[in-house]
């Protein structure tokens, strides 16, 4: 916790007795896995910094960009839901819209018809869509790093693309 700079409400020193180097690894494992699932399904991130923007909710690995191509488009950015929002973007500004009738709501758009056009909220506040400038519609875009992965590859089928994860 103090690696990760957060501070904590019991300021005891904690455990002082010894733990044996195999304990150590699988804590060490188990608090690994756990922050996996977290973050790939649940999009919550355990040490991540009181900042709630919102494109920081999966942040990516390192700091790096994130990067596919689609066919012959290249798109990158800041997060798997960045790349996801300019991609969806530039499919629904172009004449590949209507190749996504399937994915398109009427209303609010949801986890299976991704596209909308108002915007979804959630009982708390959260916004779950995004606006897509120029248009009339909104996005779905709360999401997994996994589940958006599978979106873009419904996306490339729809469209008949081809799609590489070049830094997924």
């Amino acid at each position: 916790m103090k690696r990760a700079e957060i501070e904590l409400d019991n300021n005891t020193q904690g455990n002082q007795s010894y733990i044996d180097k195999l304990s150590q690894f699988s804590a060490l494992s188990l608090l690994s896995k756990v922050e996996r699932v977290l973050i790939d399904i649940a999009n919550i991130n355990l040490f991540a910094s009181d900042d709630t923007e919102f494109d920081r909710v999966d942040p990516t690995p390192n700091n790096d960009t994130i990067s596919i191509l689609f066919g012959r488009q290249h798109y990158t950015g800041s997060s798997y839901r960045d790349v996801f929002i300019k991609l969806v973007s530039t499919l629904v500004l172009s004449s590949d819209i209507a190749k996504l009738t399937d994915l398109i709501n009427s209303t609010e758009p949801n986890t299976v018809q991704i596209i909308g056009t108002l915007e979804r909220v959630s009982g708390q506040g959260t916004k779950l869509t995004k606006a897509i400038d120029s248009s009339k519609y909104h996005v779905y875009v709360n999401f997994s790093k996994d589940a958006l992965y599978r979106k873009i590859q419904i996306l490339a089928n729809l469209t008949n693309n081809k799609v590489t994860f070049e830094r997924w």
